[in-house]
């Protein structure tokens, strides 16, 4: 098109429009969890958010919508700056049933351009359960339990055989809301008051327990440091049913003083002791006496539209909007629901429980 056409076109108000370019990326999913890169070509350097959408793309009523941040470090998948634009999520447990799922993911434009579907959506992932791994299940009681805990019967309800969990210990019972504190003049360290113990919430898993830290009660600090700590929480509420009504919260035992739970017992103090043959003499001619002393030993993470919450977090794609508080693991409910991404994990147990060894307590 020559100038003088530009020109014209211009004068009549006919002059072409300039399109931006929509968001890019790729997307992959496999046991360890849905995970890729997203970038807008408008503004390489702006993190930008991916929408997920599992059982169902933007839009269908069976759809479940979950928005993570691009903001993670890839060393695979990507080329260049694109690496520095990588995401993660992880999967509802309620879909590790070793059934094929899908899930569709939407890089979020920044100057309201399309919001595009990632290289690679629709993924499909076939996963088994996870195995069951924990010190204790907590049954929660009632479901007005997992509605004061937000839980999620979607996203962290996993469906067990009754052989799998038959083995665990039972614990202390959920029949209460969580109550989270924080020490006065301070926003952290942030901790949840459970069973007695003080027992640290990392920021990067907030989102995946769905915590509002703005309602954490305000304590003098001696009476949070008075309580015993116990183990940090897991980096995800893991929830396991059998074919019975009894939901579960798998967990650790949290050590008491002088607590005699074989979790509880502290490592085995050395012990030494003389070992090798008792002196002995023989009488010679020379009358020396002679022997031998041995050496000492020790032994010793639903919407319809193209929208998605977590806790704090929602993603609405018509909207274009997303807000979100940290990064952690998939959250929702069965009506509507959303998470929050964790960093990437390349084995099973990680996604599992992250649960630390329990430690005595002080």
């Amino acid at each position: 098109m020559t100038r003088s056409v530009l020109v014209l076109l211009g004068l009549v108000g006919l002059a072409p429009a300039v399109h931006a370019a929509g968001p890019v990326g790729a997307v992959t999913a496999d046991c360890a969890g849905v995970a890729g890169w997203a970038q807008d070509p408008d503004a390489p350097a702006t993190t930008i958010d991916v929408h997920l959408y599992f059982d169902g793309p933007a839009g269908s009523p069976t759809a479940v919508g979950v928005p993570v941040t691009a903001n993670q470090v890839l060393a695979v998948g990507c080329r260049g700056e694109q690496c520095q634009h990588g995401f993660h999520g992880a999967f509802p447990l309620s879909r590790l049933d070793g059934q094929p799922h899908i899930v569709h993911a939407y890089g979020i434009d920044t100057n309201g351009d399309p919001n595009l579907e990632l290289s690679g959506s629709p993924a499909t992932y076939a996963c088994p359960p996870l195995p069951v791994v924990a010190g204790v299940k907590r049954h929660i009681a009632g479901p007005s339990i997992l509605d004061l805990w937000h839980f999620s019967t979607y996203f962290d309800l996993m469906k067990v055989a009754d052989l799998d969990i038959a083995g665990t210990p039972i614990g202390t019972t959920v029949d209460g809301p969580p109550q989270l504190a924080v020490a006065e003049g301070t926003t952290a360290p942030l901790w949840l008051l459970d069973q007695g113990f003080r027992r640290l919430v990392a920021p990067e898993i907030v989102g995946a327990w769905r915590f509002d830290p703005a309602a954490a009660a305000v304590m003098p600090a001696d009476t949070i440091t008075g309580l015993p700590e116990g183990t940090p929480l897991a980096g995800r509420p893991i929830l396991v049913q059998g074919t019975g009504p009894e939901v579960w919260l798998l967990d650790e035992h949290q050590c008491g003083a002088d607590d005699p739970h074989p979790a509880c017992a502290g490592p085995e103090s050395p012990t030494t002791g003389d070992t090798g043959d008792e002196p002995t003499s023989s009488g010679s001619d020379t009358g020396d006496d002679t022997g031998s002393e041995g050496d000492p030993s020790a032994s010793g993470t639903e919407t319809t539209g193209d929208t998605g919450t977590t806790g704090a977090s929602t993603a609405s794609t018509d909207g274009d909007t997303a807000s979100s508080t940290g990064d952690a693991d998939a959250s929702g409910d069965e009506g509507g629901c959303g998470c929050r991404s964790a960093a990437p994990t390349s084995a099973w147990l990680l996604l599992l429980l992250a649960l630390p060894r329990p430690r005595r307590s002080r």
